[in-house]
């Protein structure tokens, strides 16, 4: 049976969406000025392990045929542009506040490198399968820039606050990009979840359950796995016989509900058809626009 509300040691929020980076992402967001409020956290909340360190992976830079894909995604290789769109976000914040702290001769706090993070709500149960849970490091070929100028505002003195001040301004680019796809993203992960109270998705699930306990593993559905995930990786241990696992297990749940989101995705574009344009109409254009001001460029994970 699904718990759509379960995730690796995080706090419940109301759309359960990222699989990774509860201590990763926290992080990154308070590095990258990206706090608990934003719109992004509230309707995607991230969770995940700390452990062994991320691994790199093949990019794509190739665009989906149709942009709103990107926000939209319907299988777990759809999931790959919505990876890439929200990643785009954490990258711009992270370089606008790296920008900002030093135009204060500041100091950018630690903080774990920017991440593709995935999305439980359509686990990609090929890419689980060959890197497990763990987060994967978004590549950033750019150079180290700085601003021109001062700020427009004073910024209080000393190296905390100028630390705090910086951190609110990348969390504002990051948050004034998620802007222009939030709510119709939102409105998608809402309908995305109905599946999961479905007569045959919640068949399904029992499959998963019975999977596990065939593979004799310490978990009995979807939530406990998660914890034994993250206690693997807390341990320093690697997840990818884990996400081997996930994988098998999960499958026959997939079989079931991806034809299901892929109908309903179909239907959510004609019902939300002016929402919808006008993503496909002003995305783009916000994208190049992100990339240009902070010499960046949006990319995709690959199998």
């Amino acid at each position: 049976m699904p718990h759509p509300n379960q995730r690796v040691r995080v706090t419940r929020w109301p759309v359960p969406v990222l699989f990774l980076g509860l201590v990763l992402a926290t992080l990154g967001a308070c590095a990258s000025g990206q706090d608990g409020g934003s719109p992004s956290s509230a309707t995607a909340p991230v969770s995940g392990h700390s452990g062994p360190a991320p691994q790199r992976v093949a990019v794509t830079h190739t665009m989906p045929t149709d942009i709103t894909d990107l926000v939209l995604p319907a299988t777990g290789a759809d999931t790959r542009w919505a990876q890439g769109l929200d990643a785009l976000g954490r990258l711009a914040a992270d370089k606008a506040t790296r920008q900002c702290l030093a135009s204060h001769d500041a100091t950018m706090p630690p903080q774990p490198p920017v991440s593709f993070l995935r999305y439980s709500a359509v686990p990609d149960l090929d890419f689980i399968a060959r890197h497990g849970f763990n987060g994967v490091p978004v590549p950033d070929g750019a150079a180290a820039t700085s601003t021109a100028g001062s700020p427009a505002d004073a910024a209080p003195s000393g190296p905390d606050a100028a630390q705090r001040t910086c951190l609110t301004r990348g969390s504002a680019v990051g948050n004034d990009f998620r802007t222009s796809y939030l709510r119709l993203q939102t409105q998608w992960w809402q309908e995305v979840a109905s599946l999961n109270s479905t007569p045959e998705v919640r068949s399904a699930f029992g499959e998963f359950g019975r999977c596990l306990a065939g593979h004799k593993t310490p978990a009995k559905d979807e939530s406990a796995f998660f914890d034994l995930v993250d206690r693997r990786l807390q341990a320093g241990d690697t997840d990818r016989s884990l996400g081997a696992l996930y994988a098998t297990c999960m499958k026959p749940v997939e079989d079931t509900r991806e034809p299901l989101r892929q109908h309903l995705r179909d239907n959510f574009r004609e019902e939300h058809r002016g929402e919808v344009e006008k993503v496909r109409t002003t995305l783009p254009r916000t994208i190049r626009d992100l990339e240009r001001r902070y010499d960046i460029r949006i990319s995709f994970p690959a199998p």
